[in-house]
């Protein structure tokens, strides 16, 4: 009698405690203002929790680490995953990794227009290099630190009542975006969500007078993600 009680003990103390705790899976989120959810909330000093990252985690009960930054460049981003310990960190802990950049490297080429109108390719070129250049390398220091999926977002249109030509600007980049996805694919768990194309025809999923996504973009951008997370 004595030995089997024994064995129960030793049984029993086998099985991990907390096991919800240590199989809880975390998603880090990274980039600028659109993971964010800048203005969707009276305090915008946090991310908000309308953000799309947090409705991913609240749907498939994942703890979320979103450190996106408002205004966050390609280049910015770069620097933080290569040399920040914190993004570090957190990238090291993750199961599922969200990039969502570009936006701002796209803008700052609008504000040296003076307006989007009459933006050219040509005039994109040399910050589209940069940009799938910084993207790139911040995947693959991403995939050093972590075995977790990356999940890219690629670029949806800011000002849906803009003449075709951004558009015409839009399709290129974003297709450079995909063939830089498809190639990483072959030596990195990634893939690409389409922003661009759920957020066609529906202007309503960008606040009013604004650039950034509504409640309802966020939901929209939370759901084109959710396939990927099992």
């Amino acid at each position: 009698m004595k030995n089997i009680v024994i064995v129960i003990i030793l049984l029993l103390s086998s099985v991990p405690g907390h096991v919800s705790a240590h199989n809880e899976q975390h998603l880090v989120a990274l980039g600028d203002s659109i993971p964010f959810g800048y203005h969707l909330s009276k305090d915008e000093k946090k991310p908000s929790q309308y953000a799309f990252p947090f409705i991913i985690g609240r749907k498939k009960g994942l703890e979320v680490r979103n450190i996106a930054v408002p205004g966050m460049t390609s280049k910015q981003l770069y620097e933080a995953v290569l040399t920040d310990k914190s993004y570090r960190e957190s990238i090291k802990d993750a199961d599922y990794v969200i990039v969502y950049i570009g936006g701002n490297d796209l803008l700052n080429v609008v504000k040296r227009n003076g307006g989007i109108q009459g933006i050219e390719i040509k005039e994109v070129i040399p910050v589209l290099r940069d940009w799938m250049y910084h993207l790139f390398s911040t995947i693959l220091e991403i995939d050093k630190l972590t075995e977790g999926k990356i999940l890219v977002y690629n670029i949806y249109n800011p000002y849906p009542d803009a003449d075709q030509q951004l558009e015409t600007v839009l399709y290129y980049i974003n297709q450079q975006l995909a063939s830089l996805v498809k190639l990483m694919s072959h030596f990195t768990d990634i893939e690409l969500i389409d922003a661009h194309k759920a957020f066609r025809g529906h202007p309503d999923y960008i606040l009013k007078g604004d650039v950034h996504p509504s409640k309802k973009g966020q939901t929209v951008l939370a759901k084109k993600a959710l396939r990927y997370i099992h």
